[in-house]
């Protein structure tokens, strides 16, 4: 405790520094009137860029306790290739999930923005009448944002050509990715959401949903439930329901047992409370994904005779149903707003897949990613690339990589608007929905944010009030306080260079 209370009051004095000159909001420089124009109206005077005062602002971080030994890179360009400011922009650092701005960007350039992940149904038998006397094929290629709405559909589709019984089995086509469900062991470890596993043939991002509501007095049984309701998993449910007085004490957890995916959850959820939802991952994603049809096939009405099994698809098989996803464009965007780990390392794989090396894999779709940084002209020393989310500690990237990504990518008319419409807006959505929400900022930063505990990232694009924009990396390594208070610096140090920055329009 005593550890804690030292590392809190060296986090409160960081604060307290900064709090001194003011809230960011009153701390953004205003324009000078230099004067005024032939029509009369003001002319607006812009002040230099001081690179001493963004080094005061980050040698007054790092002088503080839990920011000793922190290492910090900064990278300002122009919009022309200028650099304005540059702070250790060489060095290797762990990016967090700054790493999905390389995985959108290499993606939209290599599979194209129009690309769509095609979801195949197909049979090696014939029909007669309303039977299918054969087995039903479904074959995926990695599609990360089909969901349990999308597979309806699939089912209904077949129903509707008149099947009303199939006599084989249904068999699913997982093959064009690996069976490494994980990208990395700290992934693999947990049972999150954001720990999802990967799979060419996966549902509603491999992940479901836990919904916990209290039952109609104290000491009653929780009401739980899953969706989507699926036998492939086994919902135990210990919870209880709590005086309305006290604190939820739940805890849901998922666990593989005897080749089973089980939901336990315990604790206590408040009498009275609207309850929670919780979100977990499930092994197995090819076999979820069985289950789920094979229980959708029967409330269409379309009775299976076989099983469940694995297997590849036939040649010379008749495709039934073909559906396509959202275009990747609208992919990436989710991926970027979201910063959702699954897609990243679904498109991963199918990168790889994409260039004839299936079955996909992680590490084959590292090296596409290697080969687009030496194609953007990233040097090789400046990043390592574990896998596409930026999950794994062992990433590196540099800010002058990531700079040099954005570059590529918003120069290039096929891939230019999409890419930035995956970034968050500065307070309004996506991950900066709740950042720089006041004057100065708000609308003005285009970014991809990363954390990680003792990192935290930001890169993206900055609108100045002249309307210059900016290319900035903004990483931060090893310090010991809430991240917040880190972003709070990152804040100050857009701020002041959105306010103050020349003309950058020429090199």
């Amino acid at each position: 405790m005593k550890n804690v209370s030292v590392r809190g009051a060296a986090c409160a004095m960081l604060f307290a520094l900064i709090l001194a000159l003011g809230p960011i909001h009153e701390r953004v420089w205003a324009y000078d009137t230099a004067g005024e124009s032939a029509d009369g109206a003001p002319v607006q005077s812009r002040t230099p860029l001081r690179l001493d005062s963004l080094d005061r602002i980050i040698d007054r971080a790092t002088s503080q306790r839990e920011m000793e030994g922190a290492r910090v890179a900064v990278l300002l360009e122009s919009r022309s290739g200028s650099v304005l400011y540059e702070r250790n922009a060489d060095l290797p650092l762990v990016p967090a999930s700054n790493m999905k701005i390389v995985t959108g960007a290499c993606a939209l350039a290599t599979l194209g923005p129009d690309h769509r992940f095609v979801t195949e149904i197909a049979t090696d038998g014939v029909r007669e009448e309303r039977t299918l006397r054969g087995n039903l094929y479904v074959r995926g290629s990695g599609d990360p944002s089909l969901v349990s709405e999308e597979l309806w559909k699939l089912v209904e589709e077949v129903r509707v050509l008149g099947i009303d019984e199939i006599t084989g089995d249904l068999v699913l086509d997982a093959s064009l990715f690996d069976s490494v469900a994980s990208a990395s062991s700290e992934a693999g470890d947990g049972d999150r959401a954001y720990h999802a596993r990967t799979g060419a043939l996966s549902l509603n991002f491999n992940s479901i949903a836990v919904h916990v509501h209290p039952g109609d007095h104290a000491g009653a049984a929780a009401v739980v439930s899953l969706s989507p309701e699926t036998g492939f998993v086994e919902l135990r449910n210990k919870a209880r329901t709590g005086p309305s007085r006290r604190g939820s004490t739940l805890e849901v957890r998922r666990d593989w047992d005897d080749g089973k995916n089980v939901v336990t959850v315990t604790g206590n959820v408040p009498e009275g409370s609207r309850g929670r939802t919780v979100y977990r991952n499930l092994d197995d994603p090819a076999g979820c994904f069985g289950a789920a049809m094979a229980e959708f096939l029967l409330r269409a009405g379309v009775r299976l005779g076989g099983e469940v099994r694995r297997g590849a698809l036939p040649g010379d098989a008749e495709v039934l149903v073909r559906h396509e996803s959202k275009p990747l464009s609208l992919v990436v965007r989710d991926l970027g707003k979201y910063s959702n780990n699954f897609v990243a390392e679904q498109l991963l794989k199918a990168m790889a897949a994409g260039r004839g090396n299936a079955p996909g894999s992680t590490g084959g779709g590292a090296a596409v990613l290697e080969e687009y940084l030496e194609s953007v002209g990233a040097d090789s020393g400046s990043y390592r690339i574990v896998d596409g989310s930026g999950f794994s500690r062992e990433n590196r990237l540099t800010g002058r990589t990531l700079v040099r990504v954005m570059r590529a990518v918003t120069e290039a008319f096929e891939t230019s608007c999409e890419f930035v419409a995956s970034l968050s807006v500065s307070g309004t959505d996506g991950t900066l929905e709740d950042r720089m929400g006041f004057p100065g900022l708000r609308g003005s930063v285009r970014a991809k944010t990363g954390l990680l505990d003792g990192v935290t990232a930001i890169s993206g694009i900055l609108r100045t009030v002249a309307g210059d924009e900016v290319l900035f990396s903004i990483i931060i390594n090893g310090f010991d306080c809430e991240a917040w208070r880190l972003h709070d610096v990152e804040h100050e140090i857009l701020t002041h260079v959105a306010r103050t920055l020349p003309d950058v329009s020429a090199p």
